[in-house]
C-alpha cells in the first residue's frame, strides 16, 4: 500500500470516530489531521473538504454493512433466518467496531450531516438499506403489508440494535462499566429473540398486523 493510501485509511480511521463521538458539526478537520500529526492543508490534499471526508467515512461504513448482509443471506435459505443471522452479527460487529452504531444513527438523525452529503444522487447508506427493507418485505409475517410496513420493522430492530453499542459510554458514564459490558453480552445473546419476534408470521390473522 502506497503512503497516501495509508494515510488516506488513517485519516478515514481517525475521522470516523470523531463524527461517531461529536457528530458532523462538531468534528474538526483540524482536530483530525493533528491527531496523525499532519497539517490541515494535507488533510485536505486527500479530502478536499469534510463533506467528502464525512462521504468517505460513510461509504466506508455501508461497505461493512451490506459485507454483512449478503454473508448472512448466502449463509441460509428462508430470509427470517437469514435476518436474523444478520442481526447477530451486526451485534457482534458493533461491538467490535464502537464508531459503527453511532454513525448509522448519526447519519439517519443527524441534521447538518445529511445537509452535507444531501447533493449526491445517491444518499449514503442507501445500498443497505434498501435490501434490508426488501429482506423484511420478503418474510411471511411481512409480505403483503406493504413497504411501509416493512420499513417500520426494519428501522425499529436496528434503532433496537443501534442504541445500547451508540450509548456506551454514556450509559457506562451513569451506571458504570461493567452493568454495561454485562448489557451488552445480554443484547447480542438476545438478537435472534429480537428479530423472531418482529418477523415471524403471527397466527389467526396477524401476518403483517401484529405489534412490533
Amino acid at each position: 500500500m502506497s503512503s497516501a493510501k495509508q494515510t488516506q485509511n488513517d485519516l478515514i480511521d481517525i475521522a470516523r470516530r470523531h463524527f461517531a463521538e461529536r457528530g458532523y458539526q462538531g468534528t474538526s478537520l483540524a482536530q483530525v489531521s493533528a491527531e496523525l500529526g499532519v497539517t490541515k492543508q494535507a488533510l485536505l490534499h486527500h479530502f478536499k473538504s469534510k463533506d467528502l471526508l464525512y462521504r468517505a467515512v460513510l461509504d466506508q461504513l455501508t461497505q461493512e454493512l451490506v459485507q454483512l448482509l449478503f454473508a448472512a443471506m448466502e449463509e441460509a435459505e428462508e430470509v427470517e433466518r437469514q435476518l436474523e443471522k444478520f442481526f447477530v452479527a451486526l451485534s457482534a460487529h458493533f461491538q467490535a467496531h464502537r464508531s459503527a452504531p453511532a454513525l448509522l444513527i448519526g447519519v439517519l438523525i443527524d441534521a447538518p450531516g445529511q445537509a452535507a452529503v444531501g447533493g449526491t444522487d445517491r444518499p449514503p447508506l442507501q445500498d443497505f438499506l434498501e435490501p434490508l427493507v426488501a429482506l423484511f418485505q420478503a418474510t411471511a409475517r411481512w409480505q403483503g403489508a406493504g413497504f411501509s410496513a416493512a420499513l417500520t420493522a426494519a428501522i425499529e430492530v436496528l434503532g433496537a440494535t443501534c442504541l445500547l453499542p451508540a450509548a456506551r459510554g454514556n450509559l457506562s458514564h451513569r451506571f458504570g462499566c461493567e452493568p454495561v459490558e454485562q448489557a451488552e453480552r445480554v443484547a447480542l445473546a438476545q438478537a435472534s429473540d429480537l428479530v423472531r419476534a418482529v418477523v415471524h408470521a403471527q397466527g389467526l390473522g396477524g401476518a403483517g398486523q401484529g405489534n412490533l
